[in-house]
């Protein structure tokens, strides 16, 4: 075994570049910093949201704090193959020595990775379920059922693949050693790879339809059920990630070079951890909308009317008189608010509810005053 000779035979008639490989390392490291401070910002979201506005703190909050440091993880392991070898380098290019750090990157993001999107979808699930599950009724409907089944799925898939992933090689440091490899006992992680890729599409594609049907059951107008719909719709982000990660995942374990098809790789699981910090702050944003008056700014910037927001609107009924008295009562302040309807004395009689008995004029007037909230938002409560 030559470590210092190519990690894969080169085509015919091209040279090995070992000290100066071509690279795209400006790519990477564009894509890893923007999601690490999406991912970032949407982790502080969620912790203004719930804890300082909401004073809530609850299971979910620990599981996307252990889900952000496990993130954090993956990121260390791809910056590191920033270094060593960098990105879309051909692994002829590569020398085999190398390879042994390389293969330990990829498998500290690999655990981190399948850490990571559990707790982000238990996240996501439990507060659905205490948004559109209330207690009492939880076990009404196929809604509450689903979300039990994702969270299950999520949680066994997890461990199941976090357990393969330690011990796809004996002993455990031939996972990443190839000097040891030649007298280790591994299995091919291809069908498990693939495996893992079509579970979490198959969950982010439940995730996104199960509160469809709660939220267009609630007792609102359509419009802020179609609000709500939208809010909870961005999880088709993380489909689309989740797709393309499963279609890089094929592409990369049927590719001979495999170093070269390995960033689009990471490039999309990193995204879809990062989709799915996003949803988990998502229902936060309009809560902090509010209460900053950001919303409000941003309607007047964009030209918006904002009169709703805070103005009252109120009817008057009025019973049966002439228009020139109904103008008397408009416009009346607390002083004067009251009207002598009708000089009548104290009497048990009927007579005065006959025709005719009295002046035209006003009987009864009533004032109705509704407040209404156009920018009320719903979150995880």
């Amino acid at each position: 075994m030559d470590l210092n000779g190519p990690a894969l035979a080169p085509p015919d008639g091209v040279t090995p570049n070992f000290d100066n490989p071509p690279n795209n390392n400006a790519l990477a490291i564009g894509v890893l910093s923007a999601c690490a401070a999406v991912s970032t910002i949407c982790l502080f979201i969620r912790a203004y949201g719930r804890i300082w506005l909401l004073r809530k703190v609850q299971i979910e909050e620990a599981l996307t704090l252990c889900a952000y440091g496990c993130f954090w993880g993956a990121l260390y392991a791809e910056i590191g193959l920033i270094s060593t070898p960098g990105y879309f380098v051909h692994q002829w290019n590569i020398r085999l020595k190398d390879m042994i750090l390389i293969q330990y990157y990829v498998f500290l993001f690999g655990v981190f990775y399948t850490i990571v999107l559990p707790l982000l979808k238990v996240t996501i699930m439990i507060g659905c379920c205490r948004l559109f599950a209330p207690r009492g009724h939880r076990s009404e409907g196929y809604f509450w059922w689903g979300c039990v089944i994702v969270i299950f799925v999520q949680i066994t898939a997890g461990i199941g693949i976090v357990v393969s992933l330690n011990m796809q090689c004996i002993p455990h440091s031939a996972i990443w050693d190839i000097t040891i490899l030649a007298t280790s006992k591994c299995f091919d992680l291809y069908k498990l790879q693939v495996a893992s890729a079509s579970i979490q599409l198959i969950s982010d594609v439940a995730i996104l339809l199960l509160p469809q049907q709660p939220i267009w059951s609630l007792k609102m107008t359509w419009r802020k059920r179609m609000g709500v719909s939208i809010i909870f719709s961005f999880g088709l982000l993380a489909c689309i990630s989740a797709v393309f990660r499963l279609e890089t995942t094929i592409t990369h374990g049927k590719a001979a070079d495999a170093i070269w098809t390995l960033p689009p790789l990471a490039f999309w699981a990193t995204a879809e951890m990062t989709c799915g910090f996003f949803i988990v702050a998502l229902p936060c944003i309009p809560k902090i909308l509010k209460e900053t008056g950001l919303g409000v700014k941003m309607k007047r910037v964009f030209g918006m009317s904002t009169s709703g927001n805070t103005s009252k609107r109120a009817w008057e009924s009025e019973g049966t008189g002439k228009s020139s008295d109904q103008s008397r009562l408009r416009g009346t302040t607390a002083s004067n608010a009251y009207y002598k309807l009708d000089p009548l004395k104290p009497s048990e009689s009927t007579e005065y509810l006959q025709n005719g008995a009295n002046d035209d004029g006003i009987v009864r007037t009533t004032r109705i005053t509704v407040t209404q909230d156009e920018d009320r938002k719903y979150m995880y409560p």
